[in-house]
């Protein structure tokens, strides 16, 4: 339960850490100089990719929640949990709404943050300058 209270606030920086990482791999396998431009760049399509995955899950849940005893299941599991309250009023199909209209957000959550995290990684990495 406490785990639950903890993943939100630290979702963006697991993203921004998710392009730094990406980053400084590229960089430690690459001969080629990344640009922070670059690096943004990097960070993007890993948040791309992350993205892409949340799509896929959405499908499968879309899938899931179509049939009716499904759903059914999926509601009495989710009595359990006070934070999933909100849902327990919701019909199938207001469900499937509420997880399109997140998807904007996803894409935007998903690919700037892991694009800020590619950029501070990118520069940080790079060669400082012969003093």
């Amino acid at each position: 339960m406490a785990i639950g209270l903890l993943i939100p606030p630290l979702a963006p920086l697991v993203l921004c850490a998710a392009g730094f990482v990406a980053a400084r791999v590229y960089r430690s396998q690459s001969a080629e100089p990344l640009t922070t431009v670059a690096g943004a760049r990097l960070g993007w399509m890993t948040g791309l990719w992350m993205f892409l995955v949340l799509v896929i899950l959405f499908a499968m849940t879309a899938l899931f929640v179509s049939n009716p005893e499904a759903w059914q299941r999926l509601k009495s599991s989710w009595a359990q949990w006070p934070q999933m309250s909100t849902f327990l009023n919701l019909s199938q199909h207001d469900f499937v709404v509420q997880l399109l209209v997140s998807l904007p957000f996803s894409f935007l959550l998903l690919t700037l943050l892991p694009g800020l995290g590619g950029m501070l990684g990118a520069k940080m990495s790079a060669p400082r300058p012969p003093s």
